[in-house]
């Protein structure tokens, strides 16, 4: 007897619909907007200037594409800090096939790809990077990328660090 009640009220729960409700009306809406200030919808300023973006910036522009004939990704302009003579034909060309994120592509093509972790002084120039790395780098056929936190940062290698010489 218990069982039989028991999926009864079981059965009569899984078939009853969902209550019908009216769709809201175009004044309605507006009511309750004008009472409450969380549901007003904001209009842009009719005198605010629009939003727009340079023509002469794109992320293309401003990163070096690295590609292995199949898949390519981008890093940014300056994160290259050696580049074999060899493997030039791999660095800044028309990206061809896929684009893959950066750990992905690096995974992929470890074997002519390497990095070195930089901190953010060595990326801003304000401190070398250390010369036996440098001379490491020659040894090996590998393209460097800087890194910092696994993903790749601009180095300015251009700029000098800055030295206190007396007189």
């Amino acid at each position: 007897m218990k069982t039989t009640l028991i999926l009864c009220a079981l059965a009569t729960s899984v078939f009853a619909q969902q209550p019908i409700l009216p769709r809201i009306t175009p004044q309605e809406l507006a009511k309750l907007q004008q009472s409450s200030p969380m549901a007003r919808l904001e209009r842009p300023a009719a005198n605010a200037a629009p939003v727009a973006r340079p023509d002469d910036q794109s992320i293309i522009k401003q990163s070096m594409i690295l590609h292995d004939g199949t898949n390519w990704t981008l890093v940014p302009k300056g994160a290259v800090i050696f580049l074999p003579e060899a493997l030039k034909n791999r660095v800044d060309v028309k990206p061809v096939g896929t684009l893959l994120p950066w750990m992905e592509f690096l995974t992929k093509n470890i074997s002519w790809i390497t990095t070195n972790e930089v901190s953010f002084d060595q990326a801003a120039g304000n401190v070398s990077l250390p010369a036996e790395r440098v001379a490491f780098w020659a040894k090996q056929d590998k393209i460097v990328v800087a890194v910092h936190q696994s993903g790749p940062i601009s180095v300015n290698i251009a700029k000098q660090p800055q030295t206190i010489t007396q007189r």
